[in-house]
């Protein structure tokens, strides 16, 4: 009996040793990388646009091209979309706008002996105030007749004062234009970059390159690590990010080129900058995620392997 209850003891121990041993490994074991691209479900026919939106997120977000996605729904440069508006993101149009409720039309109301005030123009029940009584003309009163009088000297009739003009009106004042982000200023951008006109963003190894489900590159920095535009270009985006980030710059390059930059610090650049190739786009900081940087490039809208721009 007591061989048999030390066996149960032992089991029991080698159970719970495995069991300690494996959390230790569970603990240890490094989180997998989730893709950290704009794509959030599936996408829609119809978009509707959000607060922080250009028409340059919503394309890269759906991995369209803006150009296309622009002429689809008849939007002319700079491109200006605003919260609320529906875009079409797929067919030949623009999405047909929600229709109005029809206003209810009241019938006028007949006059009748109990409501003889009401006009047929006037809604029913409305009571319109008695016109007025015209009161009773004055009698003339007849003026007595002249009686002679001694003559007097006519006197000269008063010198005519010149016509007072009217003073000048004062100049309008020009009007003063609505502010509109940055970014609606007219993109001066070549239709192409050259592969020979980019560099890489940072001076490290990628923890994660293109390809398998990712449509970037993915980094891990040092604190302070300096992240440099990677092409010249004007920023169309800079905002809320998407997919794990908590901020987002995107670069217009070309007509052809979007470039993006995932951070989670916040970037030195913001709507309508214009960006040279190394300027500061942000510095890595501290923490779990805030050495994270992705890194994307588009050329027509669609995700391509940085390395083939930016060399091996």
């Amino acid at each position: 009996m007591n061989h048999s209850l030390g066996n149960v003891f032992r089991i029991v121990g080698v159970c719970a040793a495995l069991s300690v041993l494996l959390a230790a490994c569970l603990a240890h074991t490094p989180a997998p990388v989730s893709e950290r691209s704009l794509v959030e479900g599936p996408m829609p026919d119809v978009y509707t646009v959000q607060k922080y939106d250009t028409l340059y997120s919503v394309a890269w977000r759906y991995e369209l091209d803006v150009n296309e996605l622009a002429a689809r729904n008849r939007i002319k440069p700079p491109y200006v979309i605003e919260t609320g508006q529906r875009i079409a993101l797929t067919g030949t149009g623009p999405p047909p706008k929600p229709a109005r409720p029809a206003r209810p039309t009241l019938a006028p109301a007949k006059p009748s002996a109990a409501n003889p005030q009401v006009e047929p123009d006037k809604p029913a029940g409305v009571k319109v105030p008695p016109a007025p009584v015209p009161e009773p003309a004055a009698t003339p009163v007849v003026a007595p007749k002249p009686t002679a009088s001694p003559a007097v000297t006519p006197t000269k009739p008063p010198a005519p004062q010149p016509a007072k003009t009217a003073p000048e009106a004062a100049p309008a004042k020009p009007a003063v234009a609505d502010p509109t982000p940055a970014a609606t200023a007219r993109l001066d951008v070549p239709s192409t970059v050259a592969a020979g006109a980019w560099r890489r963003p940072v001076a490290a190894k990628p923890t994660r390159g293109f390809g398998g489900g990712s449509k970037g590159l993915d980094y891990s920095l040092r604190k302070g690590t300096l992240i440099q535009a990677a092409a010249s270009g004007v920023v169309v985006y800079a905002g809320p990010g998407l997919g794990g980030f908590r901020h987002l710059v995107i670069v217009k390059a070309s007509e052809r080129h979007l470039v993006a930059y995932g951070v989670n610090v916040r970037p030195n650049l913001k709507e309508g900058d214009t960006v040279r190739i190394g300027d500061a786009v942000a510095r890595a900081g501290s923490g779990t995620t805030g050495g994270q940087f992705h890194f994307e490039v588009r050329d027509g809208g669609k995700p391509i392997d940085p390395n083939s721009l930016l060399g091996s």
